[in-house]
């Protein structure tokens, strides 16, 4: 385990890096991005990895109603489904979120995913991953900008502009990187931390024009973080989040949406939880969508507790996007072509959608144009417009969107 510093010896092994790289050069360091803004407020993004497939009734469940046994209907009847404009859903998984995220509920897609292997897809590509890019372009002053609660399947580890998706266990600790109330560096000092590595910072960029490529994301990292030393970060009221989490406990779901609450209060831009153990919605041979209606259920208290809390607040934008690899259709329950994301967000136009799962049919793999137009859409979802996206333009899904600028 590491041992912590004290402020002399955090100095001592700052000085100590500069060491050969010649004689200090001065360095403009340039402004961090403004925080990303929907409608006037802060933005946040909360990813949910649901591993394994969406299911029909998680999409367009109205295209199955009433199909034959053959055809797999998941159990989707006209008694069990709800329209909400564009959109259908299954009224005892969805159809019991509060009336928050109902309101705010739509489908981004399709991004032509079709097998287990299309995760990487949001992990990887020229932008670097998705939460990372994101994260990265929302800007802020957090110590954290993306941060992952428990695994996530398929995540990586490299960073974007020096934006890491940094592994968060437990919020005491988080809080404490956050505020800078942790052991290594005590609140009076963050200031002058903040003084100390850019004055190190200065001495980096002749030995970086030498090495760029293996430099880049330490002037990245200093630059992130001598504004996130110097800016204190919005503090919360842990016992508050912790005692009101704890009256839905579920599978742990519950548990890493009240850690996720915590971050993107304080600041985090990105959030990614993976929901469960294993691949719970690989449901193969679900015919009539009982065993995904089952493992819904225990995402729904905590769900729901994060939507009531997240949803509509005066002092920042919330979108939720549910991650999967591909989707399901009524065909063996086998992989679909396309996959439609749901999203509840501030920034969305309750029951809108820009494409459905509601074809059969199988492909290689996903459609490289449509993974990068899915990416720019939640970019601008977030507040991410013009070349402030990493991704582009996704003027096709705009529609969904409350507020594009």
């Amino acid at each position: 385990m590491m041992t912590p510093l004290n402020r002399r010896q955090f100095i001592h092994r700052l000085g100590l890096t500069a060491v050969g790289a010649g004689a200090a050069t001065a360095v403009s360091l340039p402004r961090p991005a403004r925080a990303a803004t929907v409608d006037g407020k802060r933005s946040a993004l909360l990813l949910i990895m649901m591993n394994g497939g969406y299911a029909p009734i998680q999409t367009s469940a109205r295209s199955f109603i009433d199909n034959s046994a053959q055809q797999m209907s998941f159990g989707c009847t006209s008694a069990n489904i709800s329209v909400l404009d564009e959109i259908s859903y299954d009224t005892s998984t969805w159809g019991r979120l509060p009336a928050p995220a109902l309101e705010r509920l739509g489908a981004v897609g399709s991004i032509g995913a079709s097998n287990h292997n299309s995760a990487k897809h949001f992990w990887e590509g020229a932008e670097g991953g998705l939460p990372q890019a994101l994260a990265a372009a929302m800007g802020g002053s957090a110590a954290i900008k993306a941060a992952r609660v428990g695994p996530v399947t398929g995540a990586p580890g490299g960073s974007v502009a020096g934006v890491a998706l940094e592994p968060v266990t437990d919020m005491s600790t988080a809080l404490e990187t956050l505020t800078g109330k942790g052991q290594i560096i005590a609140e009076a000092d963050r200031e002058i931390m903040g003084r100390v590595i850019e004055q190190t910072a200065g001495r980096t960029p002749g030995l970086a024009d030498r090495n760029r490529a293996n430099l880049a994301s330490l002037l990245d990292g200093y630059k992130s973080l001598v504004k996130s030393m110097t800016t204190p970060a919005e503090e919360v009221d842990q016992a508050e989040i912790q005692a009101s989490y704890g009256a839905v406990a579920d599978h742990g779901l519950a548990g890493k949406l009240a850690i996720a609450e915590a971050l993107m209060r304080s600041g985090v831009n990105v959030v990614c939880v993976g929901e469960g153990p294993g691949t719970y919605w690989d449901t193969h041979d679900d015919n009539d969508g009982s065993r995904t209606r089952a493992y819904f259920d225990l995402m729904v208290p905590g769900l729901s507790h994060f939507c009531s809390r997240m949803l509509g607040r005066p002092d920042m934008s919330v979108t939720i996007v549910f991650v999967s690899e591909h989707s399901r259709i009524p065909l063996i329950n086998n992989h679909g072509p396309h996959l439609s994301t749901i999203v509840i967000s501030d920034n969305v136009i309750g029951g809108r959608s820009t494409g459905v799962t509601d074809n059969g049919g199988l492909i290689p793999d996903a459609d490289q144009k449509k993974v990068i137009h899915w990416k720019a859409a939640i970019g601008e979802l977030v507040g991410l417009t013009g070349s402030d996206n990493p991704f582009g333009a996704a003027p096709m899904h705009r529609r969904v969107m409350r507020h594009t600028a």
